[in-house]
């Protein structure tokens, strides 16, 4: 049930990533459509024929590709093709002399970062610039060419900055989708996420994973004894003291209320065992706590065990459940939960 959900999400996932895809490179399209469509007019009243061939050419190809991506389709031409066929126009039409269409080239540099990554945004802005530099040092004084110079890299920079905070942005959020607000640690969703991936990864690979599945012995009473407010500070410095002694590949999640799992990435049953000890002496020996020691409970079992995410997880709170009804404040593998 959870697998299908994972997967439900994921393709949903997907399609919006595509779909928003689709809309960047249909608004540009869009406007460079608009763009031609004054180009095409003018050459046709001026009679430059094969200038206004080309202008008609692009501005179908525009026109089918732009009904094929509000048909949730791909286009036939990818973006590159359509913006280096539309700085061919504008050079044909500089070659005409017809100066004015220079300035077509500002929306075309506003596309770059919309369309491409960095490198590919800066490398077609430098070879944009590189092409039309020429008619600018031989068709206006220097002054102006200096204007219309830093003009367009100021455009192309504006639109690249825009990108950035809006991509930065969406990472941000994405931060806070998998993330507790109170700890730090991923949560549950972004847990299930990953222990996914182990799980195919040891299905096609046979690359090993550990579950460590932690619970805070006693938390109600360490609750109702400091209050809630000292509790919470004890989750956040519990999760910081773990962090510390994690590897980064490692992944730390709240689980729920006092319940915490950490995912060891190529880590097999006997290291985990070793980890998950090392990480209960620690939290017994940190001054978390005002007064006293806090302690924690941890079931341990390996990706080997399980048929499923849901029965690993399982196994793993089985595990735990002998800890805690062995006395908490131990560790306990899932295959000794299991003979119990």
């Amino acid at each position: 049930m959870l697998q299908q959900r994972r997967e439900t999400d994921g393709e949903h996932i997907d399609e919006l990533r595509a779909k928003r895809r689709r809309n960047a490179y249909r608004y540009v399209l869009l406007l460079l459509g608009v763009i031609l469509l004054p180009i095409v007019a003018h050459n046709i009243y001026i009679r430059q024929l094969l200038p206004a061939t080309g202008a008609l050419l692009l501005l179908g190809i525009l026109m089918v590709n732009i009904l094929l991506l509000s048909l949730n389709r791909d286009a036939f031409l990818p973006p590159p093709v359509v913006l280096m066929l539309s700085i061919a126009l504008v050079m044909l039409s500089l070659y005409y002399g017809q100066n004015y269409n220079l300035y077509l080239l500002f929306p075309l540099l506003v596309g770059l970062p919309v369309l491409f990554k960095t490198r590919w945004a800066v490398f077609l802005a430098v070879l944009s610039g590189l092409l039309v530099s020429p008619v600018v040092l031989t068709h206006y004084d220097p002054i102006t060419g200096c204007v219309i110079g830093v003009s367009m890299g100021l455009t192309w920079l504006a639109s690249a900055w825009l990108v950035f905070a809006m991509t930065e942005q969406s990472r941000r959020l994405r931060g806070l989708a998998i993330t507790d607000s109170l700890t730090g640690a991923h949560n549950r969703r972004y847990l299930e996420i990953q222990a996914q991936q182990c799980l195919q990864n040891w299905n096609r690979y046979r690359r090993p994973a550990s579950l460590l599945m932690m619970d805070i012995d006693h938390f109600k009473h360490i609750n109702d004894k400091f209050g809630h407010s000292v509790g919470d500070v004890a989750l956040q410095r519990m999760v910081a003291l773990l962090q510390q002694r994690i590897r980064k590949v490692d992944i730390l999640c709240r689980f729920g209320g006092e319940e915490f799992v950490l995912l060891l990435s190529e880590t097999r049953a006997a290291n985990a065992l070793h980890i998950a000890e090392a990480l209960r002496r620690a939290v017994e020996r940190a001054k978390i706590l005002p007064e006293g020691s806090m302690t924690i409970s941890v079931g341990v079992c390996d990706v080997t065990q399980a048929r499923d995410m849901e029965h690993w997880f399982e196994l793993a709170d089985a595990a735990l459940y002998q800890a805690k009804r062995s006395g908490r404040n131990r560790v306990e593998l899932a295959e000794t939960a299991l003979r119990d």
